[in-house]
């Protein structure tokens, strides 16, 4: 049974295209994003990192703010959100890749091109939630430092399965098609029996 026969106001098929665009342009800027950070975080000089981590430091335990929170739970924090880029920039990576197939599936109407799609956002949304119960874990879900990315990494577990929910309702809408076709293929219908073969 089809989980989503129409996405919103338009056909999930349309809405299959109009994400894997959206999903395919948002990782190829990431893939930069994440690059950059990398990038600048192996690079770092051993001054800047602790100009960055007072910074964290003093903004967690301003006046009206006071969190309590110490510079372990910050340095903690700050080598938690490099890991995170650098898982980012894989699975960025295979978002491309699953999103071309995409792209290109709805367009061919062949379910088999949907099928990465359908493997790599579970495994996108599964980081995204193992990272918010990690941060949450540190500094607390409410943290002023954490809560903004606890924000955007939830609406990236929204988005990953509202996007799998279309892409296995078009998947499954092409599969229903491809049986239908294969029975009522001239030949498959009223096929005569095998004469039974003499003892």
């Amino acid at each position: 049974m089809v989980v989503m026969e129409k996405c919103c106001c338009c056909s999930v098929r349309t809405a299959c295209l109009i994400f894997g665009g959206f999903a395919l342009f948002g990782s190829l800027i990431q893939v930069s994003n994440d690059a950059k950070d990398i990038y600048h975080n192996i690079t770092m000089s051993r001054q800047d990192q602790d100009l960055n981590l007072w910074e964290l430091y003093d903004l967690s335990n301003m006046d009206g703010l006071n969190m309590g929170t110490t510079k372990d739970e910050i340095r903690n924090f700050l080598m938690i959100a490099f890991y995170f880029s650098i898982a980012d920039l894989f699975l960025s990576i295979a978002i491309i890749v699953a999103a071309s197939f995409l792209i290109y599936g709805v367009l061919k109407e062949n379910s088999n091109y949907l099928v990465p799609t359908m493997i790599v956002w579970p495994l996108d949304l599964f980081v995204r939630i193992i990272f918010v119960f990690i941060h949450s874990n540190i500094l607390g879900f409410l943290h002023p430092i954490s809560f903004a990315m606890n924000i955007v990494l939830c609406c990236g577990v929204v988005f990953d399965i509202f996007i799998w929910l279309c892409v296995y309702s078009y998947w499954q809408q092409l599969k229903a098609e491809d049986q239908s076709d294969l029975q009522n293929k001239p030949g498959l219908q009223n096929k005569p029996d095998n004469a039974v073969s003499s003892v």
